[in-house]
């Protein structure tokens, strides 16, 4: 705990630094960033500690809100990780600190990702080809200038694998030029979860039904997050006193993910706290489409 803290204050400084604006949070993501784009980052001495129920639940809601889901992290179990390695937990990207830095500072990294104990880097397999016949090489001749089979050679050409970092830097400098293709942030694909109690099943099943796409999440500031036109993060809540605890944290999330946020109560006799519309889970089962639950999103103050 006490070296994620300094973890966490080393990122939000890099962020200040670059203006972005940031909330801090507990569970499946610990900042969330937004300048040009939203991130959702979680922070991890060692990125051995990260459980899959976590990660799939950063990766659903990035998919939610057009988010980019990251992982920075130091080290393994097995030891520290290497700059300008992209690698991956659970179909989570995973950078160091300092890597996380040449990001947000848009600087130019190369796309070397680790896989199976090994470095492999995209490439323009284009330019590869043009200069290759620049040079009226054939396959064979190239491979053997580089060491590697005709065969490996042509389902790199043909982007069917990826090369090894070493067998990247051989072509490059057998070519004289960069081949590597820089690193871009990708959004993840789409990632539902089921519900895990019968609260969050009706809710969901509710939202389904009037046709909102949603997901249940967990290790989250709120249990189910849905998007029509607009994104729809919601806490479910069964009593008065859980929802004016919540309020400020919903209230300041919806605002950083530019998405509507709403209470979604089995009994409260208030319709809205400090801004955030309260919804009975009774009122749900009698809306006939999303249309309706827009105009009592509106009329309970959102």
């Amino acid at each position: 705990m006490f070296n994620k803290f300094f973890l966490v204050n080393r990122l939000v400084k890099s962020l200040v630094k670059k203006e972005f604006q940031y909330f801090l949070c507990k569970g499946c993501f610990d900042i969330a960033a937004k300048k040009k784009f939203l991130m959702l980052i979680k922070a991890l001495t060692n990125v051995d500690s990260l459980i899959e129920e976590q990660a799939k639940s950063l990766r659903t809601i990035s998919y939610f809100l057009s988010a980019y889901p990251l992982i920075v992290s130091e080290r393994t179990n097995r030891g520290c990780l290497s700059d300008e390695i992209i690698y991956s937990r659970f179909e989570v990207p995973v950078v160091t600190p300092r890597t996380f830095d040449c990001m947000i500072e848009e600087e130019t990294i190369p796309e070397i990702r680790a896989k199976r104990g090994k470095h492999v880097v995209r490439i323009n397999t284009t330019f590869l080809k043009r200069k290759r016949k620049e040079l009226n090489l054939s396959l064979e001749q190239l491979s053997e200038e580089i060491g590697i089979s005709k065969k490996a050679l042509y389902e790199i050409e043909n982007e069917r694998v990826n090369p090894t970092r070493e067998t990247v830097e051989k072509l490059e400098k057998f070519f004289g030029v960069n081949l590597k293709i820089p690193y871009r942030f990708t959004y993840t694909e789409a990632t539902y979860l089921q519900p895990r109690d019968e609260f969050q099943e009706r809710v969901s099943f509710e939202f389904s039904r009037i046709g909102i796409e949603n997901s249940a999440v967990y290790s989250a500031p709120f249990q189910i997050i849905g998007k029509e036109e607009n994104t729809l993060i919601t806490s479910l809540s069964k009593n008065s006193k859980r929802i004016r605890k919540e309020a400020k944290l919903v209230k300041t999330l919806s605002s950083l993910f530019s998405s509507q946020g709403i209470f979604v109560a089995k009994k409260c006799k208030e319709s809205s706290f400090d801004g955030i519309p309260i919804l009975l889970e009774s009122e749900l089962s009698e809306l006939e489409n999303s249309k309706e639950l827009s105009r009592l999103i509106q009329e309970k103050g959102g």
